[in-house]
């Protein structure tokens, strides 16, 4: 199916500067990376996860004969866009990396985030050869995923439908031990997400 145009380079310039958690402020953009060949991400909406408020099913499919690694957090980013007439428009973006350089290319170059050192506490999800993952995730106090939107002016007149691309990538620095991680991007097809404001605060 084919992906609805979305307008880039309002995407292009947040990408530039995605808003850091907490803890993690030392993160920055990197290096590029390819979609991974054989590993999918996909994610659904829902209205509440466990009390907790809205958030998503997350689902990483492994199609490849080799047990995979992730660094924890995944998804690592987020970017939220919202239907003017026929155009898919930026609205915002939050997370530490893995961040698109072209939305409309499913198959293109991502934004990877390589940090200087290793992480002192890394935590890895760890999908099996020919295997599957699953979990759920609130928005409220997770960075990676929660809505934050970052320019003032990009809300717009007409604004209908919203929907939420999902990514991750990430390289190791120097030093970083851990088998099996992966070296490429991975990125979910568009979310549908509810009318404002009952899924996300303006």
């Amino acid at each position: 199916m084919r992906l609805p145009k979305i307008a880039i380079l309002p995407l292009l310039l947040a990408c530039a500067g995605l808003p850091a958690g907490a803890g993690r402020a030392q993160r920055r953009s990197g290096p590029y990376v390819m979609p991974c060949a054989g590993v999918a991400l996909s994610a659904s909406y829902l209205g509440d996860v466990s009390g907790k408020g809205p958030g998503f099913l997350f689902v990483i499919e492994n199609h490849t004969p080799r047990t995979i690694r992730l660094e924890d957090p995944v998804p690592s980013s987020a970017h939220w866009y919202a239907q003017v007439g026929n155009r898919w428009m930026w609205r915002a973006s939050a997370g530490w990396g893995g961040s698109l350089v072209n939305a409309e290319n499913p198959q293109g170059l991502m934004f990877a985030y390589r940090p200087a050192s290793p992480p002192a506490h890394p935590r890895y999800l760890i999908v099996p050869a020919h295997g599957s993952r699953q979990w759920t995730q609130s928005m409220r106090n997770h960075p990676s995923i929660a809505y934050q939107p970052s320019c003032r002016m990009c809300r717009y007149s007409g604004e209908t439908d919203y929907q939420a691309v999902f990514a991750y990538a990430y390289l190791p620095p120097p030093g970083e031990q851990a088998p099996r991680l992966l070296h490429c991007g991975l990125r979910s097809v568009p979310v549908p997400m509810p009318p404002l404001p009952a899924a996300l605060p303006r």
